[in-house]
């Protein structure tokens, strides 16, 4: 066996770097501030090197610190799930997944029923945010991405559905919706989580973005979707962001969906990707979202309505 710096060590350097203080990382690991310095003083001594730069609000780590730490912090967290599956508390295959929030509160954990069906040995912890940063560090297994970014070379990118978006009204006002131009004098909805939304859907239907005052922004999509259920004025959403409420009636969609040249995807690091667990979650999320794009579904009532008209 290689050999290895103690693990208590370990222990307390990844808890500083994680809370990036050596006092908070004391009270993690309930043990004195001097035990803390100490373990880091001996694991500095053991590599030669510093690990942490000190300065009054606490401590960063150095480029040397980094790398330790995202071997150590996926290190221990394999080994404490191992574990916990071998006493029997939490299954082997556990992946934690982030993911932007209206996207898991929208669509992903209404269906984590029938992820749980097809594979019940897999568990989801889910953590909103799409910080690539943090996958590389070892935090997060996996992100589901919506947008156009080239990512690091390490990170591979599975592709998942194209991202379609479009102009949502409460059902009570769609018929005030019947072509592009009629947006110009109803109130708009933006939001802070896709700023370019009104943008990319003005160009599509040929409308000039300066006609196009938003007089609300929320900070995220999830409120603008409520906002436009009140009726407080037309959204600009990702059909499959409001599909469930187009069918259930709650929201109207009746100038349909615009490609947004964005799409969604399933992000990991390349030396993990084909792991089991991930290779099952790339594989449910690729079939469910191309299922729930099939235009009948997608569409929703209003503009399936709306097509019936024009093709009678």
């Amino acid at each position: 066996m290689q050999a290895l710096p103690p693990l208590t060590s370990i222990r307390t350097f990844t808890a500083a770097a994680q809370a990036g203080s050596l006092v908070a990382a004391a009270d993690k690991l309930s043990v004195t501030h001097s035990a803390v310095s100490h373990q880091i003083r001996l694991i500095e001594a053991w590599l030669g090197c510093k690990l942490f730069d000190r300065h009054a609000a606490g401590v960063t780590l150095t480029e040397t610190g980094k790398r330790l730490y995202a071997t150590t912090a996926k290190a221990l967290e394999d080994m404490s799930n191992t574990c916990a599956e071998i006493r029997g508390q939490r299954p082997a295959t556990a992946l934690t997944l982030a993911c932007p929030g209206s996207f898991m509160m929208q669509w992903l954990i209404p269906r984590l029923d029938s992820l749980e069906a097809r594979h019940p040995a897999l568990a989801l912890n889910l953590q909103a945010g799409t910080d690539v940063g943090r996958l590389r560090a070892g935090h997060i297994d996996a992100i589901i991405y919506c947008g156009r970014d080239v990512h690091p070379r390490d990170v591979s990118e599975q592709v998942l559905a194209a991202n379609d978006i479009g102009p949502i009204c409460a059902v009570a006002h769609s018929a005030l919706l019947t072509v592009p131009e009629d947006m110009l004098s109803l109130p708009l909805l933006a939001t802070d989580s896709y700023p370019i939304a009104w943008e990319i859907w003005a160009r599509a239907s040929g409308l000039d973005l300066a006609r196009l005052k938003p007089r609300r922004s929320f900070g995220q999509l999830i409120y603008m979707i409520q906002a436009t259920i009140a009726g407080l004025g037309v959204g600009m959403a990702p059909s499959l962001l409001v599909r469930e409420e187009i069918d259930q009636g709650r929201i109207a969609a009746p100038l349909g969906f615009v490609s947004s040249g964005d799409h969604i995807s399933l992000c990991v690091l390349k030396r993990r990707a084909q792991e089991p667990a991930i290779v099952a979650l790339g594989a449910w999320l690729a079939e469910v979202l191309v299922v729930g794009h099939d235009t009948e579904h997608s569409e929703g009532p209003a503009l399936r309505r709306k097509s019936k008209r024009a093709a009678g």
